[in-house]
């Protein structure tokens, strides 16, 4: 009996067993992360696509504006073919400048383009306001033709067609506020022809279908703008569709 209690392991009380060691820090270098060279991809994008928007964007507004005095002076009749040949160009410049702001906003998420588009749009709507008083003018004082009529409406036309292609650059953009100068300009026109017709005794009775054409297209849009019925939303839901679909964001790692 005395020879296996000896046998047994001795076990002193209140004595913790060593700790383990821990092992070394690593000393090697991390490796780089090959997608941080993203940001500057994206970035490089982003300011290209901003410079060649603002760039056509400016030569076909600043351009558009010039053409547009030219035919309020002179019609359609002067020069026609070098007059369609100007526009033609214009509007390939636009298009390539707003192709590009699309591609800017939607595709690179440029934070600072939007803000620049919308004081584009104003500006274009202060163009339009003027070019509006402008005709105004003529059509008070009945000494333009047929031809000439014509291209006041055209012109007017595409200084708003350039407004509302502005608006649908942007995914979320209210036109709203941009009615309120044009319904007071509308409401001149609708003085102006109260005192032509009623009590200057000179007015010509068949200039009225041109004055009331021009007052109740302006009078439409602005109420269309107003009323504010997403006519526009089809087109605007149909271009995010295609980049969300046909592109691919360039974002930075996070």
């Amino acid at each position: 009996m005395s020879d296996k209690k000896n046998n047994l392991p001795k076990v002193y009380p209140f004595v913790q067993p060593a700790p383990a060691e821990k092992p070394a820090p690593s000393t090697s270098t991390p490796p780089h992360n090959i997608s941080n060279s993203k940001v500057s991809e994206r970035g490089l994008l982003s300011v290209l696509t901003l410079i060649l928007s603002l760039g056509a964007l400016t030569a076909a507004l600043g351009g558009g504006a010039k053409l547009i005095l030219d035919i309020l002076d002179d019609g359609l009749t002067s020069s026609l073919g070098l007059i369609w040949v100007k526009a033609l160009v214009l509007a390939l410049a636009y298009a390539f400048g707003w192709l590009s702001s699309v591609i800017s906003i939607r595709v690179y998420g440029n934070l600072i383009l939007p803000v620049i588009i919308k004081i584009y749009a104003w500006g274009t709507l202060l163009g339009v306001c003027a070019l509006y008083i402008l005709i105004l003018q003529r059509l008070f004082k009945q000494t333009y033709d047929l031809p000439h009529y014509v291209a006041y409406l055209l012109i007017t036309a595409a200084g708003l067609a350039a407004l509302v292609g502005l608006h649908l650059i942007l995914e979320e953009h209210d036109l709203r506020p941009f009615s309120i100068p044009l319904f007071v300009i509308n409401l001149g026109q609708l003085g102006l022809i109260v005192v032509r017709y009623v009590f200057m005794s000179d007015a010509n009775g068949w200039y009225l279908w041109g004055d009331l054409i021009f007052f109740f297209a302006m009078l439409v849009f602005s109420a269309l703008m107003v009323a504010h019925l997403g006519l526009m939303n089809p087109f605007r839901q149909r271009i995010t569709k295609f980049f969300d679909q046909n592109s691919k964001v360039i974002r930075p790692a996070s």
